[in-house]
């Protein structure tokens, strides 16, 4: 089974993720979560067990408490030791192209969707799994 994790500190934007998946029949196994720390203690602990690492991680690039570029550093570190790579798709409201130009150092970022996500982003997300480094808005919906 398919695994996405989701990083974000707004439980409603957590809960509209789960709503979204399960209407639409997704195969993902979804975990959320507010702190990156539980997700960097899991890829540390399964970093052999390619069945438990998760196949996509969403993360909200901007919460309180928590620094998700930390959170990319880290997980960069940590790629190359993986069973398999991961793959980042950053969430945010934020329209700030220095966001995009720092998230394309990391390798593991794929995409840069703007918030708040809808059905066709996460259909196209789910089906691609890999989406060039752009701003990708809510009316981004087609193949």
């Amino acid at each position: 089974m398919n695994k996405l994790t989701y990083i974000d500190d707004r439980q409603l934007d957590q809960f509209i993720l789960k709503k979204i998946l399960s209407r639409f029949g997704s195969s993902f196994e979804v975990k959320c979560t507010d702190t990156g720390n539980e997700v960097l203690n899991l890829l540390s602990k399964n970093r052999f067990d390619r069945n438990e690492l998760p196949d996509i991680i969403l993360l909200d690039i901007y919460m309180n408490g928590f620094d998700s570029w930390d959170f990319l550093d880290k997980v960069q570190r940590l790629n190359p030791s993986l069973a398999k790579p991961l793959k980042v798709y950053i969430l945010s409201a934020s329209q700030y192209p220095e966001d995009v130009e720092r998230a394309r150092q990391y390798p593991c970022v794929k995409a840069f969707i703007l918030k708040p996500i809808t059905v066709g982003v996460l259909q196209k997300l789910m089906r691609q799994r890999e989406l060039p480094l752009r701003k990708l808005s809510a009316n981004e919906t087609q193949n």
